[in-house]
């Protein structure tokens, strides 16, 4: 009976007319082995064969004992440093004609490389079929996303009851770290992004020394890395003390905006529909200008994976889609709020919600 991963290489050979699959990105090497390798200048790759199904993993020799002990794969092409890796490949591969790349990740000088063998004619993208291959995802997936967002949730819990008064970003930060890993995460997605006062305008700015003070927006954009290598990103922007009418006005739009978007969030919705229903709602309040960036992306085994949710994007959702909603309000020398929760689409109806932080304003709302 076929494994998960040789599944996906069945699948991925279906989709692409050429006689070799060339993956070069390490995200997708685990998805299709279950072995994750950072190569730093090295080649890592993963060649599909896609008549037999035959998979060969080329790799950094001294990356040996990680292979044996995690890679579901047909043969092994280890390279020495000092060796040519793509002689390697081309003693094996000599009889192939085509091959489907990377283009987003394959580097200029080993696009170069295989023009040593392919004529050009023969290199193909395979891009598209790649992210739509990892942009549906099973309950296997599911349920290891879920881990992923209960770790990162208890952490920001722990968080609220630590308090955050009189401590600096780079405190909370490295506060939020520490607790990750101790409900066991092997890392973190990004940042952690801690973001108070002005800074909160910043969309993807820096974690400092500026420390949380009363009357400040406090932005707090999260996310872990588990032993699966499932990823989490969330967001949720607290009120340090009771919040003034317009910080009210602009956490609740950007709360409506959300809760609008996830609505919305059913198979066969072309995906442009959730950023413009929370689009809309933000520019009807006055604050269209602010809201600067896309409602959201796919999520996965990668922080950004397809799809991605702008206002342009007409293809449908479909059963499977694991996207984020956040909607936000940044407004330079003021602060900002955003607004983040992933989510599933499924095949009955209604969205499932991943995250079970509060996000009513009362909520938010932080006294110490």
């Amino acid at each position: 009976m076929a494994n998960k991963f040789e599944n996906r290489i069945e699948k991925l050979s279906n989709t692409v007319d050429t006689d070799i699959v060339f993956i070069t990105d390490p995200v997708n090497i685990f998805y299709f082995t279950g072995c994750f390798i950072n190569p730093h200048e090295r080649l890592l790759v993963l060649i599909a064969d896609t008549d037999t199904r035959e998979t060969t993993l080329v790799f950094p020799a001294l990356d040996q004992e990680v292979v044996n002990q995690s890679a579901t794969v047909t043969h092994h092409l280890p390279h020495k440093d000092g060796d040519n890796p793509f002689s390697l490949i081309f003693d094996v591969f000599n009889s192939k004609k085509s091959v489907a790349v990377e283009g987003s990740h394959l580097t200029y000088d080993r696009y170069l490389s295989l023009l040593d063998h392919f004529n050009p004619e023969g290199i193909h993208r395979a891009d598209d079929e790649l992210n739509a291959l990892r942009g549906i995802k099973n309950d296997e997936d599911r349920e290891k996303l879920q881990e992923a967002v209960d770790i990162t949730e208890k952490a920001l819990f722990d968080l609220t009851e630590w308090g955050v008064i009189g401590k600096s970003e780079k405190e909370i930060s490295e506060y939020l770290v520490t607790q990750f890993k101790s409900y066991g995460a092997v890392d973190v997605s990004f940042g952690p992004l801690v973001l108070t006062g002005e800074n909160s305008a910043l969309p993807h700015g820096v974690s400092g020394d500026t420390t949380v003070k009363e009357g400040d927006f406090l932005l707090i954009d999260c996310g872990v890395i588990t032993k699966d290598r499932y990823v989490s990103d969330m967001t949720r922007t607290f009120i340090i003390g009771e919040p003034t009418t317009e910080q009210r006005k602009i956490y609740e739009t950007v709360l409506e905006a959300n809760i609008a978007s996830i609505e919305v969030s059913t198979a066969g919705t072309e995906m442009r529909k959730l950023d413009n229903s929370a689009r809309d709602i933000i520019e009807n309040a006055g604050y269209g200008e602010y809201f600067t960036h896309r409602i959201g992306h796919g999520i996965g085994i990668g922080l950004h994976e397809q799809p991605s949710l702008d206002h342009q994007n007409k293809t449908p959702l479909q059963a499977g889609h694991v996207i984020t909603i956040e909607p936000g309000i940044y407004q330079a020398g003021y602060g900002g709020v955003r607004i983040e929760d992933g989510i599933i689409v499924t095949e009955d109806g209604a969205p499932y919600n991943f995250n079970r932080f509060p996000k009513n304003i009362d909520s938010i709302i932080l006294s110490k």
